[in-house]
């Protein structure tokens, strides 16, 4: 019994430490890329998982002000998360702040309920593309409402204007279809979210943005 008891201590304290090591990361990297030794808590990127807001960062420092022309905000979505979590994260790039919201994958890219694990550049395959994407300069009114057209520029997502893949709002990303149906409803390949949602992330990520898209490096 006690055995048992010391090893239920161990583990709780493997994993609080595995979490306060996950947000230090995020943290940190915030804080480098900031160049300062601090940031007030909650305006320290530290809700984004790090292996998704490494590569971001990275890719922003590499090209903002070129390709990048939007220096306020930058998208990061985590596939590796299920739908029902918030999983779209928009950093603000001036105070570190971030807003988090739930957002769809493509219908072919479902390999369980509520997971992605299947990604396309092909037209046509209705799946989720990874990589870094910019967004247009301005949005427009298709068949969803408000949406906001995106290049892809990696080699993973570079057929993203030819397949059509835009930001836009949808029913079928909204909390409650969460709640009702235990994951989010499935699009042809565009990251969707509630409509009260889309307006202000446009808003935010209008401008050649930065969007990067994660999941597992082994999805690639």
């Amino acid at each position: 019994m006690k055995n048992l008891k010391a090893l239920f201590i161990i583990t709780i304290i493997a994993a609080a430490t595995s979490m306060a090591h996950a947000e230090s990361s995020s943290k940190q990297l915030w804080l480098k890329f900031n160049g300062t030794n601090y940031c007030k808590p909650g305006f320290c990127a530290e809700s984004i998982p790090n292996l998704a807001l490494a590569p971001a960062l990275q890719f922003y420092k590499n090209n903002q002000g070129g390709m990048v022309a939007n220096t306020s905000y930058i998208g990061i979505i985590d596939f590796t998360i299920q739908s029902t979590k918030n999983r779209f994260f928009i950093l603000n790039l001036k105070t570190g702040a971030v807003e988090s919201m739930l957002v769809t994958h493509g219908k072919k890219s479902e390999t369980s309920p509520g997971w992605a694990g299947a990604f396309s550049n092909v037209v046509g395959s209705e799946m989720s593309s990874l990589g870094f994407f910019i967004t247009d300069v301005e949005p427009y009114y298709g068949k969803h409402g408000i949406s906001l057209k995106l290049d892809g520029v990696s080699d993973t997502n570079k057929n993203a204007r030819e397949r059509l893949i835009v930001l836009h709002g949808a029913d079928y990303a909204t909390q409650w279809f969460a709640d009702t149906k235990g994951r989010l409803g499935l699009s042809q390949g565009c990251p969707a979210v509630a409509p009260n949602k889309i307006e202000g992330v446009i808003k935010k990520l209008k401008g050649q943005g930065l969007l990067y898209i994660h999941a597992n490096s082994s999805d690639l």
